[in-house]
């Protein structure tokens, strides 16, 4: 039953994915100044971090024209950090420098906008499509670094992960598939986002 309920929900996760997909543009243009969207918008945002991420600008995954000072405007904090800061596994930004110029402003929204189809209908694959799982009733049946791929199953939920050759020369197969349920610890029970990727190409 949960497979069939999976398949169901994975059918719905992508047609949110297509709408959001059209609508990313539009709805960023709510977002304030440290990263956040309205609530009519939870289906769109990130359930685990804000709209303005260093590392996405440090590391080069957006085009260099749309690089701008990041470190000069924001303090950026990590899900991590800010756990230990303020008890909530949710990144932020703290506002250093709110003086933009209209450069950075459109370079800011092009760095958001990559970060929304990098995590395309993120919150609605959590709040919706999502699962609430206890840790102590999943049951490992492959471990993943040992055989390759990793399946693990619990009464409500189940996860695939799989990296393996590809048709494609120099590339790998990425698959994933159930819920995000892979690194949820037995003594916890926690939110678990559908996932559904299938990556000949990583």
């Amino acid at each position: 039953m949960k497979y069939i309920k999976w398949l169901l929900l994975a059918v719905i996760d992508v047609l949110f994915n297509i709408i959001a997909y059209f609508t990313n543009p539009f709805v960023l243009l709510f977002a304030d100044e440290v990263g956040n969207l309205p609530s009519i918008f939870l289906w769109w945002a990130n359930w685990d971090d804000h709209l303005d991420v260093e590392w996405m600008i440090s590391e080069h995954h957006v085009p260099a024209w749309a690089e701008y000072d990041f470190n000069k405007h924001y303090r950026y904090y990590s899900e991590w950090e800010a756990l230990e800061k303020t008890g909530v596994f949710k990144g932020y930004v703290e506002l250093l420098d709110p003086n933009f110029t209209l450069k950075e402003r459109f370079q800011r929204y092009v760095c958001r906008l990559a970060w929304l189809y990098r995590n395309c209908a993120y919150g609605f694959s959590y709040y919706v499509t999502g699962v609430t799982v206890n840790g102590a009733d999943i049951q490992e049946r492959k471990n993943y670094a040992k055989d390759g791929y990793l399946f693990k199953t619990a009464p409500n939920a189940w996860v695939l992960r799989y990296n393996g050759k590809s048709f494609a020369k120099g590339h790998n197969w990425k698959i994933f598939l159930g819920w995000k349920m892979h690194s949820v610890e037995p003594n916890e029970t926690t939110r678990c986002m559908l996932a559904f990727c299938i990556n000949p190409w990583k």
